[in-house]
């Protein structure tokens, strides 16, 4: 993934002299910080092997087009000091701080050549505790202070707003228009939280309804080679999340966001809790329970819907199953706790009620993951992604802990 470095966000700097240099924010997403972006890609390295930065430049790199704007420091820096008409030579210093998410984070250097706006990034000090409590948005405000060549530029203060850690960014819009962009669907990903401390009781409550039902009796992943073991598995898994009581909410509030399309995603313990879930909601719940005992889980997206998807097995013969997520809630079944009390005949009647669904659910998967597959393989269409959650990881995006204790 290379981030790309132009003058994105032409709406966000302010007026400036001609022959004067002047000092302004710039923000990858524009005025809004997206706290979940920050911390799950704490670690993700952007660029790779090729170097954007211009003091780390090297020989093989390619040169910057007219169009493209001069960076220093950090590469995988989303917020930036924003400068405009330096001189060549100039020897820069910056300090940049926000109040109460961002401790003073500095760079120093000198300009090797002039350039009408040049970017520098410094090594951002998040304070990742305070963004971790960020739950809805709020203003706060960005500090720099500039000196060059010795003389303090007067300080800059923007307000910007640090949205809500629920809230995932997956396109960054490029123009007001929405024609260019940049897709990083990948963050939806970040959700899907296999480590989360609730999974390990989910775990055991699936596991006491599966060997009772005589359908498993151990979590393996892919151990057994057998693709109806792991469907078994995941049948175990689906069937205690229906005596959680899970329904599906289509109900949906994402405040909007002039440069980033974004979408408010409860985390699993918010789900468990609340009892409800919309379509993204309930597909990384599954996916954070199945990837804990091994299976490989993606996330599908298509024009206004999300779904899970799981591999059958390893290897060449393994295949890609779908499950509609939002399926969950159609049946009402009797609560782990009452099982023990039930009849033989009516344990067995629900069974039957919530496989019944559970294949439905797959039928309907299978049936959008054929609809949709052609554009899956081409990878161009950005309304079309295929998530895998072990690529994300791969790519640096780490999961999100929303560091709530269960009640």
């Amino acid at each position: 993934m290379k981030k790309v470095l132009l003058c994105l966000f032409s709406a966000v700097s302010l007026g400036f002299a001609q022959d004067a240099p002047e000092v302004d924010v710039w923000s990858y997403t524009g005025r809004d910080l997206f706290t979940s972006m920050i911390i799950a890609m704490a670690t993700m390295d952007w660029n790779g092997d090729e170097q954007l930065a211009e003091e780390k430049k090297t020989p093989e790199d390619p040169k910057l087009k007219k169009d493209e704007i001069a960076v220093y420091g950090d590469e995988n820096g989303l917020i930036a000091t924003e400068l405009t008409n330096v001189p060549k030579g100039a020897k820069i210093a910056v300090e940049m701080s926000g109040d109460g998410f961002l401790k003073p984070s500095k760079w120093k250097g000198t300009m090797k050549k002039a350039d009408d706006i040049v970017h520098i990034f410094p090594k951002a000090v998040w304070d990742y505790a305070a963004l971790h409590q960020v739950l809805e948005q709020r203003p706060a405000n960005v500090t720099i202070k500039v000196t060059i060549d010795g003389e303090e530029m007067p300080e800059v203060n923007e307000t910007v707003v640090l949205r809500s850690i629920n809230d995932c960014p997956f396109y960054i819009l490029f123009d007001e228009a929405g024609e260019e962009f940049d897709d990083i669907s990948f963050m939806f990903a970040a959700f899907v939280n296999e480590n989360h401390p609730w999974i390990d009781g989910l775990l055991k409550e699936a596991l006491e309804i599966g060997r009772d039902a005589e359908i498993i009796e151990s979590f393996d992943g892919y151990q057994s080679g057998d693709s109806e073991t792991v469907l078994a598995q995941v049948f175990a898994v689906w069937n205690a999340l229906q005596r959680c009581g899970i329904q599906y909410s289509s109900i949906t509030t994402t405040t909007p966001s002039k440069y980033a399309s974004c979408q408010t995603v409860r985390f699993l313990d918010e789900s468990i809790q609340n009892t409800q879930a919309k379509c993204v909601d309930g597909s990384v719940l599954m996916a954070s329970i199945l990837r804990k005992i091994g299976i490989d889980v993606y996330l599908v997206m298509v024009p206004g819907h999300c779904f899970l998807a799981y591999m059958d097995g390893e290897g060449d013969d393994a295949g890609l199953i779908g499950l509609e997520s939002t399926m969950l809630g159609q049946d009402n079944l009797k609560p782990l706790k009452d099982l023990p009390k039930l009849p033989a005949k009516l344990k067995q009647k629900e069974l039957n009620a919530s496989f019944k669904t559970f294949e439905a659910a797959i039928d309907a998967g299978l049936e959008s993951l054929e609809e949709h597959m052609e554009a899956f393989d081409a990878g161009d269409d950005p309304n079309v992604p295929l998530i895998s959650i072990e690529d994300a990881r791969d790519l640096g995006i780490m999961p999100l802990a929303s560091g709530k204790k269960k009640e």
